[in-house]
């Protein structure tokens, strides 16, 4: 299985592993660990990621928050959750981002210094019912007419843009405009 771990901000020292699973049948137990603390992670409907790319910047930018004290959430992990959105409603962005009980391909993000990802990662991958498979299939899982919709794509932009782009751009500006 290919792993998909990149390095963030030098400065923050951590990295970001990102995990693809479907058919996960225990995704209600595996969100009430996430939220009481017994799984550290963030875990994201499958369906509304286009490209990696797009969680790392996320990511990216909670490392940074997290290393200036200067979190919008409680933990780095819904923090990910919240710089993934254009929306500033963190229960609306945990709702819409984060898994429901019913939710079967699921993305699973860690966050770890580089001595602590294998501990961290045997816990996650122990406590998930599904199969894991490789990021390089994460396309097969995405909705991209709920993608437009949550991100505010219009059909003409992607005439000129890639999805990822345009994601991107949107969560990187995030804190300088207010898309309508």
């Amino acid at each position: 299985m290919d792993d998909y771990t990149v390095s963030l901000d030098p400065e923050t020292e951590m990295f970001c592993s990102l995990y693809l699973f479907k058919n996960v049948q225990n995704s209600d137990e595996i969100r009430k660990k996430v939220m009481d603390g017994t799984l550290s992670c963030s875990i994201i409907k499958a369906a509304l990621v286009v490209d990696p790319l797009q969680i790392i910047i996320a990511a990216n930018k909670a490392a940074i928050n997290a290393k200036m004290n200067q979190l919008t959430t409680k933990s780095i992990y819904t923090e990910i959750l919240f710089n993934l959105s254009i929306s500033k409603n963190i229960s609306r962005i945990l709702t819409e981002f984060g898994i429901s009980d019913k939710d079967e391909n699921i993305l699973i993000v860690l966050m770890h210094k580089k001595c602590d990802k294998k501990s961290m990662s045997e816990i996650l991958m122990d406590s998930i019912k599904g199969e894991r498979i490789s990021i390089s299939r994460l396309f097969e899982f995405t909705d991209f007419e709920l993608v437009k919709k949550i991100y505010k794509i219009e059909k003409d932009e992607l005439d000129i843009s890639t999805f990822t782009n345009s994601i991107v751009s949107r969560i990187s500006c995030k804190d300088f405009i207010s898309l309508k």
